[in-house]
């Protein structure tokens, strides 16, 4: 596929996808949404990506749904806004991804600019960042997830209050309320987001990838059935905690980071 509404690459196990309609401050359109699919689809299996990491051109992370699409237009794909699979399965593909996803927003991220970002493991936002969830003053529910998602994070009270009513936030008030992991400098976003990733990636992809689906599995399970979970994964790492320990052996000077190899 070749991409006219993102721009893609991947660099030393980082894959950045990178909304680029700056033109229009990145306005959602169905086009868009397959390629995001796809692109994000790819990242997922490919071998050399250890983490991915989401990011919007210009200004603005998303300025909301493009209205030219507001009204039925096909896209070029041949899909209308609402019947892409960007919207039917997208959420749910980045909660199921072994892989960690990070997403560093600044300026306005509108209605879907902000709901596609729920499903994402990390936020990270500008300083500038804004999140608006108008949905309700136009009469919609928003979807991608976001009643489940927003209140996994926000707490059901919070989320009420943002949703009922057409909550504008600031990067600083997303932060006190746990919609953000971090604000930082706009001018240093995709350097904080790039040095988290490879924090990340001084870990074994196995691991992360564990914790991803325990993490995953605990938010709709009881203790004990997290603890019995939490003890099966870590029988299955057994053969990653060997590798470490051989490794430190051989070498008892050595950091975890030589662990960045473990396939």
């Amino acid at each position: 596929m070749i991409y006219e509404s993102i721009r893609v690459s991947i660099d030393a196990g980082i894959a950045h996808i990178e909304l680029h309609r700056p033109e229009r401050r990145n306005a959602y359109t169905p086009d868009m949404g397959e390629e995001l699919v796809h692109a994000i689809g790819h990242a997922i299996e490919a071998d050399e990506v250890r983490v991915v990491i989401l990011s919007g051109a210009g200004q603005s992370f998303c300025a909301g749904a493009d209205r030219e699409f507001l009204t039925g237009k096909l896209g070029k794909y041949g899909v209308r806004l609402g019947e892409e699979s960007f919207i039917n399965t997208f959420s749910l593909e980045l909660i199921r991804a072994p892989k960690p996803l990070i997403a560093a927003i600044q300026g306005a991220a509108v209605g879907i600019g902000s709901t596609m970002l729920l499903a994402f493991d990390l936020r990270i936002a500008a300083s500038d960042a804004i999140f608006s969830f108008p949905f309700a003053h136009l009469g919609m529910v928003p979807g991608l997830g976001a009643t489940h998602l927003l209140q996994r994070l926000t707490g059901y009270a919070k989320a009420a209050e943002i949703i009922f009513s057409n909550a504008t936030l600031s990067a600083q008030e997303a932060l006190e309320i746990g919609l953000v992991n971090k604000v930082v400098p706009t001018d240093q976003l995709l350097s904080h987001a790039r040095a988290m990733a490879e924090k990340i990636m001084e870990s074994p992809r196995q691991s992360i990838a564990a914790a991803k689906r325990s993490l995953a599995f605990a938010a709709h399970s009881s203790l004990g059935a997290a603890m019995a979970n939490e003890r099966k994964e870590n029988e299955e790492l057994r053969g990653v905690r060997a590798a470490i320990v051989e490794a430190y052996a051989a070498n008892p000077k050595s950091r975890i980071k030589s662990s960045r190899g473990l396939h």
